[in-house]
């Protein structure tokens, strides 16, 4: 049917909530064109970190959600709302982004925010600021 599985890494998860869980499902699912769909956030979230991301091919990972978080709150209360912008919190997202490249990531970056401050503003300037911060970001990592 054209159906290609795609596992996401949701850090919040009992199961499923680091990279290399979902590496596993992805491998031992025995479908050829299985994939992963990392998440910065959920990186974060599951306390993954961002290292694992050299070890995955360009066709593991077909998309990356691409955020932003702040130093505060902690690991252990973040919550999905307090995703920002990329490149206005604290992640490490130049270098996420050149190691994926390096990997051979070829695919597509998926802005996904939560944060409910941004829910009030007019929609389109919420997207064009997100495609103009996430450009801004991915242009930085190609110096990185």
């Amino acid at each position: 049917m054209g159906i290609v599985p795609e596992v996401e890494v949701w850090g919040f998860s009992k199961t499923l909530s680091r990279l290399s869980e979902t590496v596993y499902v992805a491998v031992e699912s025995g479908h050829p064109q299985a994939c992963v769909l990392p998440d910065v956030y959920h990186l974060y979230k599951g306390g993954s970190g961002f290292e694992g991301l050299k070890l995955l091919s360009g066709t593991a990972v077909q998309v990356f959600h691409i955020n932003d978080y702040p130093a505060d709150p902690p690991r252990e209360t973040i919550s999905d709302a307090h995703r920002v912008y990329p490149g206005d919190g604290v992640a490490p997202l130049k270098e996420a982004l050149r190691d994926l490249r390096l990997a051979g990531f070829h695919g597509f970056l998926s802005l996904e925010l939560f944060n409910r401050d941004y829910w009030k503003q007019d929609p389109l300037e919420v997207a064009k600021t997100g495609l103009a911060k996430t450009k801004s970001v991915v242009a930085q990592s190609l110096e990185a």
